[in-house]
């Protein structure tokens, strides 16, 4: 067998931390892969992981120093573009797991900048090690300086623990076993747990009382039997000549219409007056189209009100000017709050200024 060289050893430990029972059984990008074909895994998959990426990229190079493994955990294909693992994982994924726990060691007190080789450049020096686990902030991803290392045998990991010190460069490294180390933190996590639990709680509880709060403020402004829905209107109605022709029969509030379109909603200011608008009158002409008109009642009275809110809401989120910048109204629950009218005068203003000019 030809020489091995430092590349060649780097290159086998690394691929065979990947194939290996501990890594696999957790890597679920990995398992997928070696699903597709009877357990084979393209180079040209392998070659996208970071820490072989960085030490080969040539296929030949990898095969070639895959040949020269000793372990006989892995299998090349005929035209070595593939490899996979010998055996399969192990079945019993409890009792595995159960024995890697019990010759796992928390280890804590190493610099935040060391990099996974650099670990497993110093275990490796108390004995074989399958595994480490480098533990993170999880907002920064910053390496804690604390790691699960798992060594081969229980043997290994109880030499380790039963030294009388262990240091790197000037620091004490903390030991203990994984078990021992999650036990004692258990009150903590739990802990954290809850407080977790509580905060996506109280976070639901916000969402649901703002949309109580829109609710009642939506149910506060309405005015009920105001609205008019009108169809058949021409194409050269205007907001100004759609407004004037029921100014004749009762104050308008508001208009829903633009420009173009064939049908739109009038909202008279007080209550009932769209039902006896209806009622005074026998046919609505505008130009040549006779208007069809009808009052909205009930559940579609309601629905209407609701998408009026549910725009002026998604409006005032889109950052329209708030002109009166008045400061929030805690009896609504909502930041900002304008009442309906401010609101809408403004909104009538912008539409009238485009209707003159065209722009609708």
């Amino acid at each position: 067998m030809a020489q091995t060289s430092e590349l060649d050893e780097k290159i086998i430990k690394q691929i065979e931390y990947y194939f290996g029972d501990i890594n696999l059984s957790k890597d679920t990008f990995l398992q997928e892969e070696t699903q597709k074909d009877s357990g084979w895994v393209h180079l040209e998959t392998m070659v996208k992981f970071n820490r072989l990426k960085q030490l080969a990229t040539d296929f030949q190079v990898i095969v070639d120093a895959l040949k020269k493994s000793k372990s006989n955990l892995l299998e090349i294909d005929e035209e070595k573009k593939k490899i996979r693992r010998a055996k399969p994982l192990p079945e019993n994924l409890s009792e595995f797991e159960t024995n890697i726990k019990q010759n796992t060691v928390y280890a804590k007190g190493f610099d935040s900048q060391m990099t996974l080789d650099d670990l497993f450049s110093f275990f490796e020096e108390h004995g074989k090690i399958l595994h480490i686990f480098m533990r993170r902030f999880p907002a920064t991803k910053e390496f804690k300086g604390s790691v699960f290392v798992t060594f081969e045998t229980n043997e290994q990991m109880r030499k380790f623990l039963d030294l009388e010190e262990v240091k790197y460069k000037d620091t004490v490294i903390s030991r203990e076993l994984q078990e021992d180390y999650l036990k004692r933190k258990a009150p903590v996590l739990e802990k954290i747990k809850e407080n977790k639990a509580k905060k996506e709680q109280q976070k639901l509880e916000k969402v649901k009382q703002k949309q109580e709060a829109e609710e009642a403020y939506v149910k506060e402004q309405q005015v009920a039997g105001a609205i008019l829905h009108v169809k058949n209107l021409p194409d050269n109605a205007t907001r100004e000549s759609l407004k004037e022709l029921f100014d004749i029969y009762a104050k308008v509030k508001y208009l829903d219409f633009n420009r173009g379109q064939s049908e739109g909603y009038v909202r008279f200011c007080e209550e009932n007056k769209a039902k006896e608008v209806f009622e005074q009158v026998d046919e609505l002409k505008m130009n040549d189209n006779v208007l069809e008109i009808r009052v909205l009642e009930g559940e579609e009275e309601q629905a209407y009100w609701k998408d009026i809110f549910r725009r002026l809401l998604e409006s005032r989120s889109r950052g329209r000017p708030n002109k009166s910048r008045r400061p929030r109204n805690k009896k609504a629950g909502v930041k900002n709050k304008r009442s309906l009218d401010e609101q809408e005068n403004e909104e009538n203003d912008e539409k009238n200024k485009k209707s003159k000019t065209g722009d609708e």
